[in-house]
C-alpha cells in the first residue's frame, strides 16, 4: 500500500516530534504493509514551517536514516496546503510541493469554516493547473450535513480522501456516517492515515482496507489504497468510477407525510 497523506518528517510541522518518533511510525507502516509514504508537511500562511528546498533535503536525509535502520519504506515529498483565499491567488508564487512533485494538490479547509462554494474553489485551482485532492472532507461539518456538497466537487474534477480512521468509525457516528455515504456512492478515490505519530493517529492502513474489501470488492479496496495512489506517484490520471449524488432514506411514516 501506498500512503498517499502522512506527517511522518521529524520536527516539521505538527507531526513525528523527533527522528526517533519519525522511525517508530515507519516500523508501523512498515508492519502494516505499507511500502511508500508521500510526507504531507503542513504548509500554512501563518505558521514558518520547513518548505522548499529544506524540506527536499529533510526528506533525503529521512530516507537515508530508513535505510539505515533497515526498515523497507520510501517517504516521497509534498505538502498539505491550507485553503485560504490569499493561497489560491498566489499558487503560483508560493514555495510549495504537490504530491510527488506531480499536477496533484492536497488542499485541506478549517474544519469549522469550509467555503460554501467548494466546487468553485475546486475550478479555481483547476484554472492554476492543478488538479485538488481534498484532505479528509469527512471532517468537515458543511459536509457531514450535506455530503452531496462533495458530489459536486466531483463534477469539478476535484479527487477526494477520507481517512482510514474516520472509515473505522473512530472519530464518532457522524463522521462513519458520512464515509459510508462517501463510500456507498462511488465519492471516495483515495484512503489515508494523515498520521502524525507513533502512539496517536498512527501510519494504519491494513484494517480498513480490509473493511473496505470485504464490504464492497478488492477491486474497490486496491483502488482507493494501492493502484491510484500509483498513479499520482506517477503523475497520471486516476481511476474515477461514476459518482452517485446520496439520497436519504426515508421512513415509511415520512413518505406518508410527505403525501
Amino acid at each position: 500500500m501506498i500512503d498517499m497523506h502522512c506527517h511522518i518528517l521529524p520536527g516539521i510541522d505538527d507531526g513525528a516530534s523527533d527522528l526517533e518518533e519519525a522511525l517508530e511510525m515507519a516500523r508501523i507502516a512498515e508492519s502494516e504493509g505499507i511500502k511508500k509514504i508521500v510526507n504531507t508537511s503542513h504548509f500554512h500562511p501563518e505558521f514558518k514551517y520547513t518548505m522548499g528546498e529544506e524540506l527536499v533535503e529533510a526528506i533525503n536525509s529521512f530516507n537515508v536514516a530508513l535505510k539505515a535502520n533497515k526498515i523497507d519504506l520510501e517517504v516521497l515529498i509534498g505538502n498539505e496546503i491550507y485553503y485560504t483565499d490569499e493561497i489560491i491567488e498566489e499558487l503560483h508564487n508560493l514555495n510549495f510541493h504537490t504530491l510527488n512533485n506531480s499536477k496533484y494538490l492536497l488542499i485541506e479547509f478549517s474544519p469549522m469554516n469550509v467555503p460554501k462554494n467548494l466546487a468553485d474553489v475546486v475550478y479555481e485551482v483547476k484554472l492554476k493547473g492543478y488538479i485538488p485532492v481534498l484532505a479528509h472532507v469527512e471532517r468537515y461539518n458543511n459536509i457531514i450535513e450535506n455530503p452531496n456538497i462533495i458530489y459536486d466537487c466531483i463534477k469539478e474534477g476535484a479527487i477526494i480522501q477520507v481517512n482510514a480512521s474516520s472509515i473505522l468509525g473512530k472519530h464518532g457516528k457522524e463522521i462513519k456516517k458520512v464515509s459510508d455515504i462517501l463510500l456507498d456512492n462511488n465519492m471516495i478515490h483515495i484512503v489515508a492515515s494523515d498520521a502524525h505519530g507513533s502512539e496517536r493517529r498512527r501510519p494504519q492502513l491494513r484494517e480498513a482496507y480490509e473493511f473496505v474489501k470485504n464490504k464492497y470488492s478488492e477491486e474497490t479496496a486496491d483502488n482507493l489504497f494501492k493502484n491510484n495512489q500509483s498513479l499520482i506517484i506517477e503523475n497520471k490520471d486516476i481511476i474515477i468510477p461514476r459518482a452517485s449524488m446520496y439520497e436519504e432514506k426515508r421512513g415509511l411514516f415520512s413518505k406518508l407525510f410527505k403525501r
